[in-house]
């Protein structure tokens, strides 16, 4: 576990890929409500696809930029400027468009490169102490791993006004602090299933991990 928060800079933190963020509910149930999370969980729950823009930001210092798109069940697409990932809940491709390189791998909510918002609004807290706590003039979640979750030291989740996710700061165990911001958050747009696929251009390198 410790590989994913170590792998996130160098690899774009390659992105929170929203596998399954639609699956987790009922194992939450036997939780004590924590009312701000459970907004966000039914609010992330009630949508069938989204796209939100987004940027990376590490000590201060704003790493990438891009834009997420996603569908039910497990479909998504991560356009940056020199990079585009897609996954269509099968196949995951990782095209570098400056090196003209396609990574073709099989889909595995595992795999590092890829990271989930759906993460800190489901899966997390099951394995963190959850607290909802006011941070200035703003109210977040606050997840402090237990002995079995070793990512990071802490995470603060801010949901937006209408309980979608506005920020997410992350502490990891050496101290360093990664800020995720999104914004211009829509739902339900009826994304098309060829939004997920990739055609690969012609002279790509192409890498087949499969």
């Amino acid at each position: 576990m410790k590989k994913i928060f170590q792998r996130i800079v160098p690899i774009i933190l390659p992105f929170f890929i929203l596998t399954n963020v639609f699956s987790q509910e009922a194992a939450l149930k036997n939780r004590k409500d924590i009312s701000l999370l459970k907004a966000m969980q039914n609010n992330f729950s009630s949508l069938h696809d989204f796209s939100v823009d987004f940027s990376q930001e590490v000590n201060g210092k704003i790493l990438m930029t891009g834009k997420l798109s996603f569908k039910k069940e497990n479909m998504l697409r991560l356009e940056l400027k020199n990079m585009m990932i897609i996954s269509d809940g099968v196949t995951n491709w990782n095209f570098n468009k400056k090196e003209k390189k396609v990574i073709v791998s099989n889909y595995s909510e595992e795999d590092a490169s890829l990271f989930s918002p759906k993460k800190f609004v489901f899966d997390y807290p099951n394995q963190c102490k959850v607290k909802e706590i006011k941070d200035g003039d703003k109210t977040c979640v606050l997840l402090i791993p237990n002995s079995s979750l070793t990512d990071f030291k802490q995470a603060k989740v801010y949901p937006a006004d209408d309980q979608t996710l506005q920020q997410v700061v992350v502490t990891g165990n050496d101290g360093r602090v990664i800020t995720f911001h999104f914004s211009n958050f829509r739902g339900d747009q009826n994304f098309d299933k060829e939004k997920f696929s990739f055609k690969i251009p012609q002279g790509t390198k192409i890498i087949d991990l499969r």
